[in-house]
């Protein structure tokens, strides 16, 4: 009789523990989600920090290097410069991203330049 008990007693044990095994792989996996998300996000606001701050920098090269050209040619020269420093960052951009990086700052700076007057 006790060896019965003593058997009930061990199932019922390591049912516990496996359902136990399973909840905490179960909160370890939205743990793992949660954290993946937060880092998806952080890494986003960066990327998107670093490309306005790209964009600006590309914007004035182009200005300043190449004052002679036109405005279609320095956005050229600009999205060429950008497009280095991006992979250079280990940023993936699209041609889009990249005019629009550049696009923004030329606002930004017509902006500026409207205000001052």
């Amino acid at each position: 009789m006790q060896e019965q008990i003593n058997q009930y007693a061990t199932e019922i044990f390591l049912a516990v523990i496996g359902i136990l095994v399973v909840l905490a792989k179960a909160w370890l996996k939205d743990l793992k989600q949660k954290a993946e998300a937060y880092l998806e996000l952080k890494t986003t606001a960066e990327q998107r920090k670093t490309l306005n701050l790209l964009g600006k920098e590309a914007f004035s090269f182009a200005e300043t290097v190449y004052k002679d050209l036109n405005g279609v040619s320095k956005l050229e020269q600009a999205k060429k410069y950008l497009e280095e420093k991006a992979v250079a960052a280990g940023i993936k951009l699209t041609v889009n991203e990249i005019k629009a990086a550049i696009e923004a700052a030329w606002l930004e700076d017509k902006r500026k330049e409207y205000l001052h007057r």
